[in-house]
């Protein structure tokens, strides 16, 4: 006859076997740890996407790298530079052309008018006053592509000579129309005051009498959305690819110059401001002095204040009429009172507004369908609202008098 044996253990086999596991497995545990420390300081340490427009590196709609790339694979040397003393030194090294992007007008007209003469081309991208400055007299703006023109993308034609212009044939509409010695695709732009006798015309491609310098007014069409659009491609290609090295330049804030040293506001006052502020302020202690002296110091009296519960009903309901929230003023009027009723009457916190409209029944001898027509039906215009919290008062008093 064999019996049958139980075996109890202490639990103490069980515990070392998991802590010898996890001995085991510990140098597992650290690496995988620090590998993915080592991805999450790779993925916070990454370059930053460009997204910058009309940027190189930029492969979004906005940006051009599409044009950038296809200049590289033709031999051209695309360098881009971000700072002013490095776009100096890439022009100094050689022929070079220069494509000049600033739409916030960092730089100031002697800084452009610098570049211009390093460069061997210039092609400035929608130039304001400041670069045009530096441009001398060859250019001018005459206005924006009218909306109507520009809404629905048309193309407007070379209408000039020249060879980039008229490879490229046509243009995408938009952007600014300048004036120069060689306007290409030419469009109208209308006086402010919408007379045709003030109409005046620019191109949107605008170039000097030589060639050497380069406005384009709608930069969109270097865009890797608008580039492969009617003869985009073509004029980009032309007008940026003429050297052997192409620096892209975009200046930051950092290219700001001072101008000068600085002009002291005070010297822009007439000579009589300083005298005249002195006297004011002789003038105002001596006030101080008089009437403080007469009038004594500050003496502070508590003055005890009582709103009646009517006026902060009344007051409360006027704030949810001017914003025009009937309903749920109304409803937290309700709330308040049946609260406040069940209080009083010794109702649980928890009852229902038909419980509390019952006990106010029995309690005040009211019919409970009268409680129910004025307590239950909400008003829904702000002067019902109005009186509907006055007559909801005037029953709390009734039915609880404090």
């Amino acid at each position: 006859m064999s019996s049958d044996r139980e075996v109890m253990g202490d639990g103490g086999s069980a515990l070392t076997t998991a802590r010898t596991g996890l001995r085991r497995s510990r140098p597992v545990i650290l690496g995988v740890i620090v590998l993915a420390v080592i991805l999450l300081v790779n993925l916070l340490s990454g370059p930053e996407e460009d997204s910058r427009p009309l940027s190189p590196g930029n492969a979004a709609p906005p940006g051009a790298r599409a044009v950038a790339e296809v200049l590289a694979a033709e031999g051209v040397d695309v360098e881009r530079v971000d700072s002013y003393d490095d776009a100096l030194a890439s022009l100094e090294a050689g022929p070079a052309t220069l494509f000049l992007h600033d739409p916030q007008q960092y730089l100031s007209s002697s800084q452009v008018e610098e570049l211009i003469v390093l460069a061997d081309r210039a092609v400035l991208a929608a130039p304001g006053e400041r670069q045009l400055a530096g441009l001398g007299d060859d250019f001018a703006p005459v206005g924006a592509v009218p909306l109507e023109l520009a809404g629905d993308a048309p193309t407007v034609a070379a209408g000039c000579t020249d060879g980039d212009a008229t490879a490229a044939g046509t243009l995408t509409a938009g952007g600014t129309a300048y004036s120069g010695a060689v306007e290409c695709f030419p469009v109208t732009v209308e006086d402010g005051g919408g007379d045709a006798a003030g109409d005046a015309t620019g191109g949107l491609y605008t170039t000097n009498s030589d060639g050497s310098v380069a406005v384009l007014g709608a930069p969109s069409i270097l865009s890797n959305a608008a580039v492969t659009d009617a003869g985009n491609a073509a004029l980009a290609l032309r007008a940026l690819g003429s050297s052997p090295t192409l620096v892209w330049y975009e200046p930051t804030g950092a290219d700001v110059v001072a101008t000068g040293e600085g002009i002291d506001p005070r010297t822009l006052l007439p000579p009589w401001v300083d005298p005249l502020l002195l006297w004011l302020l002789a003038c105002a202690v001596l006030a101080m002095l008089w009437r403080g002296r007469r009038m004594g110091p500050l003496a502070t009296e508590p003055l005890p204040v009582v709103v009646r519960a009517a006026e902060t009903a009344e007051g409360r309901a006027r704030l949810y009429q001017d914003s025009r929230a009937v309903g749920h003023a109304a409803a937290t009027l309700r709330a308040a009172c049946l609260a406040r009723m069940a209080r009083r009457l010794r109702v649980d916190r928890g009852a229902s507004a038909a419980e509390v409209i019952d006990a106010a029944a029995r309690h005040s001898g009211r019919p409970r369908t009268d409680l129910e027509q004025r307590l239950l039906h909400l008003p829904t215009t702000n002067h019902e609202l109005v009186l509907w919290a006055q007559d909801i008062l005037d029953l709390e008093k009734e039915i609880t008098p404090s």
